[in-house]
């Protein structure tokens, strides 16, 4: 859109609202392509392609260019990914990228977990189920490096991630992920060791396990059991002493 921003709207939101539209305009133009018979045709498919890479230029960071390899944090704008109309969009196009796309997604919001979980975003269900729902579709190499890049961020970046439910939910899907426990158990076992303070005070690290615990394999089980070995129950607040409880009694059965 052009034309100059508003002078009540700061030019920070004025940009984040025109790469909404930009990027809203360029999923219909893909939509428009994806009902109609040309896209069963070699050139149809070709032009989706083209299409469907417009349509993710959109969503980078400033200063992204269509065909630019990913700016350092990722290819995806933090502005879109720390509020609701932004999630909503990204929401929308993750079920129409391919695998590698998908990852750059991923990794833009495990690269600017801190600031999306300092955002004051409502909840965006759709943006929370994808993020969950994702991980499964990458390669474990790629879940496993996303796992490994959680530590990073500190002990009080995690606890307000926690607190938030599209990295919760993201925090849930890589966890989850159905071989990365077998085949990259060290970036499984850093996730939790990075995770490990927050269990003696955070409710919500509680919460997560209690999601991830009746589906943990023989693998991911272990690595469980060996996490809360490492769990200091002196330390452990009376809120969170239950969950540990509950927990231990479920790895044991």
């Amino acid at each position: 859109a052009g034309g100059a921003p508003p002078a009540l709207l700061p030019a920070s939101r004025w940009h984040t609202r025109s790469q909404v539209a930009a990027a809203r305009e360029a999923l219909i133009g893909l939509r428009v392509h994806a009902s109609s018979a040309a896209v069963r045709t070699p050139a149809g498919q070709e032009q989706r392609r083209v299409l469907l890479e417009r349509l993710f230029s959109r969503l980078r960071s400033p200063g992204g260019a269509e065909g630019a390899p990913p700016p350092e944090g990722g290819a995806v704008s933090p502005e879109l990914l720390c509020c609701e109309k932004g999630q909503k969009l990204v929401a929308d196009v993750m079920p129409l990228l391919p695998p590698p796309l998908l990852a750059a997604v991923l990794q833009a919001v495990v690269a600017h977990l801190g600031a999306i979980a300092r955002s004051k975003s409502p909840r965006v269900t759709s943006f929370c189920s994808g993020l969950a729902a994702a991980p499964k579709l990458l390669p474990v190499e790629q879940a496993a490096a996303l796992l490994a890049a959680l530590p990073q961020h500190g002990e009080a970046s995690l606890a307000l991630a926690l607190g938030r439910p599209e990295l919760s939910a993201l925090l849930l899907g890589l966890l989850c992920h159905p071989h990365v426990a077998v085949e990259a158990r060290p970036a499984v076992e850093a996730a939790y060791q990075a995770l490990l303070p927050l269990l003696h005070q955070h409710e919500q690290a509680w919460a997560l396990l209690d999601a991830i615990v009746p589906g943990a394999d023989g693998a991911h089980a272990d690595v469980l059991r060996a996490l809360l070995g490492r769990v200091d129950s002196a330390a452990v607040s009376a809120a969170c002493a239950p969950r540990l409880e509950a927990v231990r009694a479920m790895l044991a059965q």
